[in-house]
């Protein structure tokens, strides 16, 4: 945007009319001047919206929530923290496609999501873990119902579930740590020194301060689903072996780092540096990087455009 800005300012025309104005040129070149600075691209992994790794994600997802439930049996605070996030994994949209390919489980499935959580609240242990060995059936049975078997057994769909998986570990740990880092975009990741994957002070990683208790929990969980889900994906392609080998023991080096509450930089080295570049060229994931479009730089164009427009209208405003 900044090289059509360019453009229009080395306008002969443009210029000529701008310049008799000293003031609103310098003004103009302030503003540019400033959008520039202060102007900061942030990238993230785009993996895009395939329905089909998405639903895998989501049984996967569930799967972990629930299990974790199924830990604090009567504890009214993780039961309703979880109330909250199975909201996120399964809401009114999901039962509604499920009902068009599934009328069984468009009813069965979150109607044992409320029981779990209902006995769970009520310190019924026996119960939960019937609900939850029955959700897990009817998860199972879904696969096949929203993913078409092509999709089921191609390796760069199987891959994908994994990161957004992963994705999701990384949400809830940046929720654990309240931090004010968004994790999953790797602009905001600190890369001075070591490549490595992990942050060192003082000869050992850097620990962080663990807000919220529950939320640590679940993204340890959740970043242990996607390692359980890539060991599958791994076993059904040894063609990949060395990559394989290197994504493996990353997702261990991942695990263990957030089970040790490590800072947040090193959390986001061991997903976006150590993780998912290989992940992406071994299975072939389709990914976009999009920057962001900075405030200051939109404001800077608005004004080259007002100052541009000022000095057309110069004559006929008489000023």
């Amino acid at each position: 945007m900044f090289y059509v800005c360019t453009r229009i300012l080395l306008n002969p025309k443009i210029v000529a009319n701008a310049v008799n104005n000293k003031g609103i040129a310098l003004l103009l070149a302030g503003v540019i001047i400033s959008g520039l600075i202060y102007t900061h691209p942030a990238y993230a992994h785009n993996f895009g919206g395939d329905e089909s790794a998405s639903w895998l994600a989501k049984v996967a997802e569930i799967k972990t929530e629930v299990g974790v439930v199924a830990k604090h049996v009567g504890d009214k605070d993780v039961v309703g923290y979880f109330s909250d996030k199975l909201t996120e994994y399964w809401n009114s949209n999901d039962t509604r496609e499920m009902g068009e390919r599934n009328t069984l489980l468009q009813k069965e499935i979150p109607t044992t999501i409320n029981a779990t959580l209902t006995d769970a609240a009520a310190g019924d242990q026996s119960a939960v873990n019937a609900d939850v060995s029955k959700l897990n059936g009817y998860l199972d049975e879904s696969i096949p119902v929203r993913v078409d078997k092509d999709k089921l057994d191609n390796a760069t769909v199987q891959a994908l579930a994994v990161t957004f998986v992963l994705k999701e570990a990384l949400e809830k740990y940046g929720d654990a740590l309240n931090s004010t880092v968004d994790l999953n975009d790797m602009s905001q990741m600190n890369l001075s020194g070591s490549m490595s994957g992990s942050s060192m002070s003082g000869g050992s990683m850097a620990t962080s301060m663990i807000v919220d208790k529950t939320a640590h929990e679940n993204s340890v969980a959740l970043a242990i689903a996607a390692q359980q889900m890539f060991s599958d994906v791994a076993s059904k392609y040894p063609d990949k072996s060395s990559d394989n080998a290197k994504i493996s023991s990353a997702l261990a080096k991942l695990v263990q780092d957030l089970t040790n509450k490590a800072d947040a930089n090193t959390i986001m080295i061991d997903a976006h540096v150590d993780i998912h570049p290989t992940i992406i060229s071994a299975y072939n994931i389709q990914e976009a990087k999009v920057p962001e479009f900075p405030m200051p730089a939109l404001l800077a164009i608005i004004s080259i455009a007002g100052v541009v427009a000022a000095t057309r209208l110069k004559p006929i405003l008489g000023f």
